[in-house]
């Protein structure tokens, strides 16, 4: 008896798991805005090229019925060839077309910029870390 009340958390638990450590590479809102991403002047200046996802820190998905809508807020892990950063991205996909509401990129140095707008929202601390 306590299996059956069990058994659903356990396979949230589990989805939610490995959602976490690897189910975000077959996400199709994630897939097209690390394209996006790959692609953005900005992004490139800060991360360097071949700029992919190394992690997920949270997301709240969702699906509306009836409007053919799925998709989220999610804090993605970036990584490329310069360094590291956060993406913090609210992005649809509504009857297959990519809908951006938000792409904001933190820098390692602090930085965060807006790749929708293509501005910077706060500069970086300016710290180095030479002698």
């Amino acid at each position: 008896m306590l299996a059956f009340f069990l058994l659903p958390v356990l396979l949230a638990a589990g989805y939610s798991a490995w959602f976490f450590y690897r189910g975000y590479t077959t996400d199709p809102v994630l897939h097209d805005v690390v394209e996006m991403v790959r692609r953005d002047g900005m992004a490139e200046e800060v991360l360097g090229e071949d700029i992919r996802i190394t992690g997920i820190e949270g997301s709240a998905l969702s699906y509306m019925w009836g409007r053919g809508e799925t998709g989220g807020s999610y804090v993605v892990d970036l990584a490329g060839s310069k360094g590291q950063g956060a993406l913090a991205v609210t992005a649809f996909i509504r009857n297959g077309q990519l809908s951006v509401r938000s792409m904001i990129l933190e820098a390692p140095n602090g930085a965060r910029y807006d790749l929708l707008h293509n501005t910077t929202i706060r500069p970086g601390n300016g710290l180095t870390q030479s002698i």
